[in-house]
């Protein structure tokens, strides 16, 4: 697992322990979305998800929905701890751990933006990370 993972995983950890929601249920589903249903009509062509190397896991928690893209796409139920706890050695575990967190802490109300950006939203978007 690299740094960034182990950093992210123990933020995440002191921020979910401390909301006492760490044994509460995540439910990530691999939804088959066409293009359209996951990112609208962007005006580039140059997203994975259009040449059909990825597909979207959505997890929800409470109030919370997040997303994360993968290669390695499956189902997966379990608590936020598991989800914690578990080796982050494949593309399926890492976006489930991704979405999952995006769904928990979208539903403590800490972020927005944890779904993707759709239509002429991507461009707008990189614009502002420039």
């Amino acid at each position: 697992m690299t740094i960034l993972y182990g950093t992210l995983r123990a933020k995440a950890l002191a921020m979910l322990d401390d909301a006492g929601i760490t044994d509460q249920v995540v439910t990530v589903k691999a939804k088959m979305l066409t293009t359209e249903e996951a990112i609208g009509n962007p005006e580039s062509d140059d997203f994975p998800l259009q040449k059909g190397k990825e597909r979207l896991m959505q997890a929800t928690f409470g109030n919370g929905v997040g997303q994360a893209f993968t290669d390695r796409f499956g189902d997966f139920e379990g608590t936020l701890k598991q989800v914690l706890e578990m080796p982050l050695e494949n593309n399926f575990r890492r976006a489930v751990f991704i979405a999952s967190l995006n769904a928990a802490i979208h539903h403590l109300g800490k972020v927005t933006g944890t779904i993707h950006c759709r239509d002429k939203e991507p461009a707008e978007c990189a614009n502002q990370l420039t």
